[in-house]
């Protein structure tokens, strides 16, 4: 399927919806919650993913590349 994004999560889901909770910006927020609704499989692409968050794919897109390179902290 076109779209379907590979990124392999590391975090488990419960390590990310602490993250969530801890969060201090509505940015922060937002990526998190772009890598915990993939974990849980709530999306399955980034097309999707960006429609619920509100973004363009580029955007989810340069989180998942800074994720992927950087990790966790990149977010």
């Amino acid at each position: 399927m076109a779209g379907v994004t590979k990124v392999k999560i590391e975090e488990s889901a419960e390590e990310l919806r602490e993250l969530l909770k801890k969060q201090k910006t509505a940015l922060g927020k937002e990526r998190i919650q772009a890598l915990y609704l993939l974990k849980i499989g709530q999306v399955r692409t980034i097309q999707d993913l960006a429609v619920v968050l509100g973004r363009g794919s580029a955007t989810v897109q340069r989180w998942f590349k800074a994720y992927t390179e950087l990790g966790i902290a990149s977010l």
